[in-house]
């Protein structure tokens, strides 16, 4: 058959590297003239794969001109064809801003785009617009400043500063007071400003103001808004719980039962961790929210961005458009906490400190390529001595990758293999399908790594809900045997559920961590495992978000030098979002 040999270079990975040019990096966007020459590169190193030597008996073009012309002709159809797919299908636009318009303007076809004169770009068709339904949304808010009530503020800052270790400061009261008068403002600090008090300060007085039933405080991962409702002292929950997300198993997707149609009852809405929230996920809270609404979104602008697309806080701060109220670092605070000192000087592009004295919360423990293991192992038996599965709800192990020699892969199946070695249990494989394979054991520590809005699970007062959540964390408390079902996990927050077999690959062990899946969360004990590595994962902000998850106790297993190399390398977002652009370009 003719050209034959070129059948197996259009490959579902070849197509996927594609679409990983927006993924892999959280763009939402990618300017067309840089998105065509690295497609041009994945092709070439696909053709270099490719393999040629097979010869084709029955082909017209074998040994003349004309095959050369026709892998020419093959090759340059791809791209193009590929974009007509997604176009076609929705997922991808291709559209340029137009900023005396203030409108985005799409193409219909990649021929009529690579014509155009204007900057277009390649984006993701629902994260752009997402960014520009967020940016519409903001500036027909009303921004008009509020009235604080003085009075109650000052009975509220005496309230929630009894029994606290630190005080705030006059200024930090100032910036209470300023976060308070602002309809929709970002609050940014990291550890050492306060934050906790000021949130806790910013919750009771609108409590206050408004009723308990209207205020509703939210996070992105249920880690972090267990964390936020300690902070509180109230109900807080998931970003997709608030929203009342469903399963609709006939279009195989997830709604929200909150929307631009049926508005959310809640006054106020305060969301921590906001740089852990991606583009669609806030559009889709936007939506749901009254222009009225009061919005405080808290967060550390210095941690690292969204997995998924956009870069929401970073751009809502650099917009200059929305009040942010800075949190300035507390010296005292600072003196009082290696880690938080040590967090500080990472930020600021300083040298750390790991004092070996008695009472330190922040250690160094040197580390040879083959001793990374067995010393893992000593640290889990010196915190953990009598191995009870319930401490590791205040220990975790962080390590910036996920696979290679050290990574949270290896480091998760070496802790698996020792526990059940030492618990008498057996390690079972369960085959959720040909390509997918999972191994657990009884009392394993586990992550639900995907949201799952349809999976029922009972909640610790006994209630039946559906839903488990991406980030969820918890341990296994039952391995199946010759069953659809798979496993029974009860979750740090006391939920249990029961997955079948089908949806086993949801579930990854949680031992160890990457820094990207701890964020938003924190724990009494952490383990930072630092391979002596260069890659660009080895950089200061990464550092900083993973000492910040220490609340007592920090441990960096590794060696000085690729500390201070990581220190030395500021994080390099080079992620390409909309939102400052929408919010800037509208607002002038």
């Amino acid at each position: 058959m003719d050209g034959s040999c070129l059948e197996n270079l259009v490959s579902d990975s070849l197509l996927r590297s594609f679409s990983g040019i927006l993924e892999k990096n959280g763009h939402t966007y990618v300017p067309l003239e840089e998105f065509k020459p690295v497609c041009a590169g994945i092709l070439k190193r696909a053709l270099a794969q490719c393999d040629f030597s097979i010869p084709c008996e029955d082909c017209s073009f074998r040994g003349s001109p004309s095959c050369n012309e026709y892998k020419k002709n093959f090759v340059q159809s791809i791209v193009p064809a590929w974009f007509a797919e997604k176009l076609e299908a929705k997922e991808l636009a291709l559209c340029y801003w137009d900023k005396a318009a203030s409108k985005l303007h799409f193409f219909k076809s990649l021929e009529k785009a690579a014509k155009s004169k204007e900057n277009v770009w390649v984006a993701d068709y629902n994260a752009i617009r997402a960014e520009a339904d967020i940016a519409h949304r903001i500036l027909n808010r009303n921004r008009e400043p509020m009235a604080v009530d003085e009075e109650l503020l000052e009975r509220v800052l005496k309230w929630s500063q009894i029994n606290e270790k630190f005080q705030l400061s006059p200024e930090q009261k100032e910036v209470v007071k300023r976060a308070l008068s602002e309809r929709l403002v970002v609050v940014d600090g990291g550890p050492g400003t306060g934050k906790t008090t000021i949130l806790r300060v910013i919750y009771q007085y609108y409590v206050n103001r408004f009723g308990e039933d209207n205020v509703f405080c939210a996070a992105p991962t249920g880690k972090a808004a267990k964390r936020l409702a300690d902070v509180t002292h109230s109900y807080a929950q998931t970003l997709h719980r608030l929203l009342a997300a469903e399963y609709v198993e006939e279009e195989d997707e997830s709604i929200f039962f909150f929307d631009k149609n049926n508005h959310h009852p809640g006054a106020v809405f305060i969301l921590d961790e906001a740089s852990m929230i991606d583009a669609r996920v806030f559009q889709a809270f936007m939506e749901a929210i009254t222009a009225k609404a009061i919005l405080v979104l808290v967060g550390d602008s210095h941690q690292l961005p969204s997995v998924g697309e956009g870069r929401i806080l970073a751009d809502l701060i650099g917009s200059g458009l929305i009040p942010v109220c800075t949190l300035v670092e507390n010296f005292r605070q600072l003196e009082n906490s290696l880690i938080v000192k040590n967090a500080s000087a990472i930020l600021h592009g300083k040298n750390v400190d790991f004092p070996e004295t008695e009472g330190s919360d922040c250690h160094l423990i040197t580390c040879g390529p083959k001793e990374y293991l067995d010393k893992i192992g000593q640290w889990v038996r010196m915190v953990n001595p009598d191995m009870h599965l319930d401490a590791w709800r205040d220990m975790v192990i962080l390590c910036p990758k996920k696979n290679g020699k050290i990574s949270t892969s290896v480091i998760n199946d070496f802790l698996q293999k020792q526990y059940a070695a030492l618990r008498g249990r057996s390690r079972q494989v369960i085959k959720v399908n040909d390509d997918v394979t999972r191994v657990f054991a009884e009392d394993d520590r586990v992550i639900q790594v995907k949201n799952n809005y349809r999976l029922p699970c009972s909640e610790s007062d006994g209630t039946e809900r559906d839903g488990v959540f991406n980030g969820d964390i918890g341990a296994v408390r039952k391995v199946y045997k010759y069953s659809d079902l798979a496993v029974d996990v009860c979750f740090d927050d006391g939920r249990y559920t029961t997955y079948p077999i089908k949806n086993a690959s949801e579930l990854e062990l949680a031992y160890a961590l990457t820094v990207h899946k701890a964020q938003g969360a924190e724990w009494k004990n952490v383990l930072l495992v630092l391979p002596d590595e260069y890659g660009s994962l080895f950089n200061r902000n990464l550092l900083y978000t993973a000492v910040t998850r220490a609340k007592e106790n920090l441990w960096i297993l590794g060696n000085m030098e690729t500390v201070n190399r990581m220190i030395q390398r500021p994080y390099s977002d080079e992620r390409k979002t909309a939102l400052k652009i929408f919010l800037q370009d509208r607002d002038t």
